[in-house]
């Protein structure tokens, strides 16, 4: 469901690319959705202006976020090929953003959203008994809510509203190998994401794809059976 939401990770994310500058922490946390529920929680890697979601449902998936280059791959390691994740399967609700300040957020999520003057501060906050500054706005999908920035990492933790809560949570400051961010040797790509989902589990022959437009955010998971989605 990130890949309709980044979340509504694999259900709910979005990411400020060419508004927010590159952040240069590096940590590790859990991505969980605590509404709607039925999606599982992601593990999540940053370094530098790169992102990693591994989500561990019934079919394994990783998502890998490079925001220099505004790109973006899903990995099936299980089907073992990748595909890159067009801009139109990832529109998500949680506005990730990098702002400059993380007491004054609000420039920087406005030019996120393109809505000036739609967000207001709220003030202290406690995510993953870390610091942080609450904000309310909305996000690209026209979710109002608040979102959580990090006083140290200077990056959204967290995203609530009437449809979506999502938190990083055992958020880990520290080093992450490089191996993370990029695409293990061996693996076929496929020629679009709906492909690649679509062939799970099946070896395919489809020709390399065009790159894809700026990703906002990582893709949710294959939906199971009996699991809503948005």
């Amino acid at each position: 469901m990130l890949l309709k939401t980044i979340l509504p990770v694999t259900g709910p994310l979005v990411l400020c690319l060419a508004a927010c500058p590159l952040f240069s922490q590096q940590f590790s946390a859990e991505m969980v959705r605590e509404k709607p529920a039925g999606v599982p929680a992601s593990k999540v890697a940053v370094s530098g202006e790169k992102m990693r979601f591994e989500i561990n449902g019934k079919q394994p998936t990783i998502a890998i976020i490079d925001l220099k280059q505004e790109s973006g791959y899903m990995i099936l390691p299980d089907n073992k090929s990748y595909s890159r994740m067009p801009g139109g399967h990832l529109s998500t609700a949680m506005p990730f953003f990098h702002p400059t300040d993380p007491e004054n957020a609000c420039p920087a999520w406005d030019a996120f959203v393109g809505k000036p003057g739609s967000c207001s501060k709220v003030g202290d906050a406690t995510v993953d008994n870390r610091d942080a500054v609450k904000y309310k706005g909305v996000a690209r999908n026209g979710d109002t809510g608040f979102a959580y920035v990090d006083r140290k990492l200077d990056f959204v933790t967290k995203w609530e509203s009437d449809r979506s809560v999502v938190s990083f949570q055992n958020i880990a400051e520290g080093p992450q190998a490089s191996s993370l961010f990029t695409i293990p040797s061996g693996l076929q790509e496929t020629d679009s994401l709906g492909a690649h989902q679509q062939n799970a589990g099946k070896s395919t022959k489809r020709p390399k794809a065009a790159p894809a437009a700026r990703p906002a955010s990582p893709p949710p998971p294959p939906p199971t059976q009996g699991t809503p989605q948005n």
